[in-house]
């Protein structure tokens, strides 16, 4: 007679054991490949989104001064996560007269995030624009 476990059915032979770390080991590069295109998805929506907000301030800051170096200074602190290595702010605008648009642009590099990929694509580039009417035409101390 034939004695039944049901825990018979569950066990596992050697040979497939052997076969699923076969078949691991061939989907564990995919698998990682997919994670770093997610973390730099992730790196590019994060960067985009800093790099509208430096624009912003820096262009409120625009409105409230014409010197370079404190609108560009409103940009990075605003940009705070970013490498400021990899920032570039552009400023333009007309004279300072109430009505007169200031613009305001930056730009990111964002690193690649897969080191064999790195060697051959260049970084991604992000940008965000802001431009604010001058409303009043003094100077903000």
């Amino acid at each position: 007679m034939l004695h039944y476990t049901p825990f018979r059915f569950w066990r596992i032979s050697r040979s497939e054991r052997a076969q699923a770390v076969a078949e691991f080991a061939l989907v564990l590069p995919l698998l990682l490949l997919l994670f770093l295109l997610f973390a730099q998805a992730v790196m590019v929506m994060r960067a985009q989104i800093a790099v509208t907000a430096a624009a912003r301030e820096a262009a409120r800051k625009g409105v409230e001064t014409g010197n370079p170096a404190l609108i560009e200074g409103a940009a990075l602190r605003a940009a705070a996560g970013l490498d400021p290595e990899r920032i570039r702010v552009v400023v333009s605008s007309g004279p300072r007269r109430r009505g007169e648009w200031v613009r305001v642009e930056v730009e990111y590099d964002v690193p690649i995030a897969i080191p064999a990929a790195a060697k051959y694509f260049p970084a991604l580039t992000v940008s965000g624009r802001a431009e604010m009417r001058i409303e009043n035409d003094r100077e903000a101390k």
